[in-house]
């Protein structure tokens, strides 16, 4: 059936046209703008570049004059370093003749300075000063410089900046004065804010220090200091710690005056610490890329506007044909449902496309209805089933509810026992706890015993040895004391000569001495066998101080006798040499060494038992840790199986919280499932309602 083609409506059409105009005007912009983003880049690289070079060029043809103006000020000294009196005369004699010759000083100079190593400087005006510390003094007569140019300092006479060109005054090959020039530099400075680069250009000078020597704006000069006015890492900063190191380039800067960013081109000036620099502003750097933006912005617009028309006609001519697709569409739309009508429209595009498809729509639409209202009567018997299944699953779920409320009871019931078992798990666990600190705190204890015993027992060990040695040494005590007897005897016949004279006084300086000598012998043995003892030898120390101090007395006494013998040494010499170990004193001797070595063999014994008795304790304690161990191993299995019963006991309380929530969750749900049930049989009455009211609709349909 031909269809009548109907006017389409003009707002979707011309909504249509203006979002692919706008789409492609936006598409456009954004190329253009990218093309005019890139080439300013590129131009403005190259701008940079060629800025850097031509202004390097004139940055050198000012570095050059600056420099040929300070070897200038260099060349009028020259006067004074090629006089007579330089070559042999001494600094006072100079310092005379320069005062003498003030009027050869160039009108370069405000005075000229003279000064020799000691620092103390001379003036053609009279003035007298100290300039050791200054840097012209230090570079010149410390580090042998021949030429110096200093940094520009405030005159305190006239208040100007100057600054001190120093040449060296040399003999044999040696610096031994200097003569400097004292410059007043407002003439250089004036020169450098007269430089005018394109009316906006201009150049800046800066010392060593990085202080402004020049610049157009007056309130810097000798007041800013660029190093520490500016931030570590700004662009200014990198100027000035380049130029303090003497080296050149180009850097984008802050303005010094505040006006924005500028391009600085600098250079070092040679034979001296300054720094000179080139400030082009960012504006006249750019001024050719600005006018390239702005000439790309206009063409950019004028091509947009063109191809925005052309694209709104073209788009105009090609929507045209789908008013014949509409105007069927709308047709089939308002008429009684008639499936069978058909668009008939022959072309071979997209259009023609989106017809044939809409026709082979109609048609499976068409054998879609079809099928569905010879299935409707099926769709009513099914709608009778769902109702009765529907009453059948409701008396269901009921019962299922009535279930889940016992199961609910008994999961109750099971949580408290397992809460009341929790409980006594914890109560265990906390007495295992408790009891394993008891066991560690005893096995430290016994720890701590056994380490003291097994050090006991090495001091015992230790005083055995020394008691040993004692021992021994009081052996051979006590047999030198029986030889000495033998010799005694022998001698006993010469001191009977002369017993009645000496006898009082012999035997008690024998004896005396013979005490002191074998006393001392005995309080060194035994100071020594105390200090090997360690501190169990203190009480031999004790011993060993007062036999020492008995062997003094003697020692004593023993000198009062020898003064009472004196006069009769001659007769008795033989016989002490003879009786030095007098028979009486070797039986007192023998013996005390008797009874020492009766105490020593006593404190031996006594030493074993006690040896004996800290091994038996020592073994004890070994025992008793052993056991401690074997508890302690069983306290820390005991710890670990009360640990799992105890995660056990908390699996099967969160078991049973789970059961118990899923349980409420299951009771939830069958009522809900009841509910749906119960909405569900109000929906299948509703649904055979619909199942007729949908088989009305279907009927209305031509196939």
């Amino acid at each position: 059936m031909k269809i009548k083609m109907k006017s389409t409506k003009t707002e979707r059409r011309s909504s249509i046209i203006t979002r692919l105009t706008v789409a492609a005007g936006i598409v456009i912009l954004a190329l253009n703008f990218s093309q005019l983003a890139i080439t300013t880049t590129i131009v403005s690289k190259d701008i940079e570049e060629e800025t850097k070079n031509d202004y390097k060029i004139v940055a050198d043809g000012y570095v050059a004059s600056l420099e040929n103006k300070i070897d200038g000020f260099h060349k009028e000294l020259d006067s004074y370093l090629n006089a007579d009196i330089m070559k042999d005369g001494t600094i006072a004699e100079i310092a005379q003749w320069l005062t003498a010759h003030e009027d050869i000083r160039s009108p370069s100079f405000d005075y000229i300075i003279l000064c020799g190593e000691d620092g103390h400087s001379y003036s053609d005006i009279g003035k007298r000063t100290d300039i050791s510390a200054l840097p012209y003094f230090d570079a010149i007569l410390k580090r042998g410089k021949q030429k110096f140019v200093g940094n520009p300092v405030i005159s305190q006479a006239t208040g100007q900046p100057v600054v001190h060109v120093a040449r060296a005054i040399r003999r044999n090959g040696h610096n031994i004065a200097l003569i400097a020039g004292v410059v007043n530099i407002g003439g250089i400075i004036s020169e450098v804010n007269e430089i005018d680069i394109g009316g906006s250009g201009y150049g800046w000078l800066i010392d060593g220090d990085g202080i402004v020597i020049a610049h157009k704006e007056k309130s810097l000069v000798m007041s800013r200091n660029i190093q520490t006015s500016s931030p570590a890492g700004s662009g200014m900063r990198k100027v000035a710690d380049s130029l303090a190191i003497g080296e050149a380039g180009a850097q984008w800067v802050d303005s010094l005056s505040g006006n924005g960013r500028e391009f600085a081109v600098y250079k070092h000036i040679p034979g001296t610490t300054w720094g000179f620099a080139l400030s082009i502003p960012e504006d006249m750097v750019f001024s050719l890329i600005k006018k390239i933006e702005r000439t790309q912005a206009v063409a950019s617009l004028a091509i947009v506007i063109i191809l925005l028309s052309v694209i709104g006609i073209l788009t105009r001519g090609m929507i045209k044909p789908l008013r014949v697709v509409e105007n069927a569409i709308t047709g089939i739309a308002a008429g009684d449902a008639d499936l069978t009508k058909r668009i008939e429209f022959k072309s071979n595009n997209e259009i023609g496309s989106v017809v044939r498809g809409f026709n082979d729509f109609a048609s499976k639409l068409n054998a879609i209805i079809a099928d569905v209202k010879s299935s409707k009567a099926e769709l009513s018997l099914v709608g009778e089933d769902l109702s009765a299944s529907t009453a059948d699953t409701e008396c269901a779920i009921t019962q299922i509810i009535e279930d889940i409320e016992h199961m609910q009871e008994q999961i109750f019931r099971q949580d408290s026992s397992v809460e009341q078992t929790a409980s006594a798990v914890n109560e265990i666990a906390s007495n295992i706890e408790s009891l394993e600190r008891m066991i560690e705190s005893q096995s430290a204890g016994v720890a701590q015993a056994s380490a003291a015993v097994e050090q006991m027992i090495g001091n015992i060990g230790s005083v055995r040895s020394s008691v040993d040695k004692m021992a021994s040494s009081f052996e051979k005590l006590r047999m030198n004391s029986q030889d000495g007897i033998e010799k005694q005897k022998d001698v006993n016949e010469q001191i009977q000569k002369i017993e009645a004279q000496s006898v009082m006084l012999q035997e008690a300086n024998s004896a005396i001495q013979a005490i002191a000598e074998q006393t001392n012998l005995l309080a060194m043995n035994a100071a020594i066998e105390a200090a090997h003892a360690g501190d169990a030898g203190k009480g031999f120390a004790v011993v060993a101080d007062e036999i020492r101090k008995l062997s003094e007395t003697s020692s004593v006494q023993s000198k009062t006798i020898g003064e009472q013998l004196s006069n009769i040494k001659s007769s008795i010499a033989r016989v002490v040499e003879s009786s030095d170990g007098s028979n009486s004193a070797f039986e007192t001797v023998s013996h005390l060494i008797k009874v020492t070595d009766e105490l020593v063999l006593q404190i031996k014994k006594a030493m074993d038992e006690q040896n004996e008795g800290s091994r038996q304790i020592s073994e004890s304690l070994h025992t008793m840790n052993d056991g401690t161990t074997e508890v302690r191993n069983a306290s820390a299995e005991m710890t670990v199986g009360n640990k799992a019963i105890l995660a056990e006991i908390r699996n099967l309380q969160d078991a049973t919280t789970t059961i118990k929530e899923g349980m409420g969750d299951m009771g939830f749900g069958a009522r809900k499932i009841k509910e749906t049930g119960t909405s569900l049989s109000e929906l299948s009455g509703k649904m055979s309602e619909s199942i007729m009211k949908i088989g009305s609709q279907i009927d209305q349909f031509r196939v």
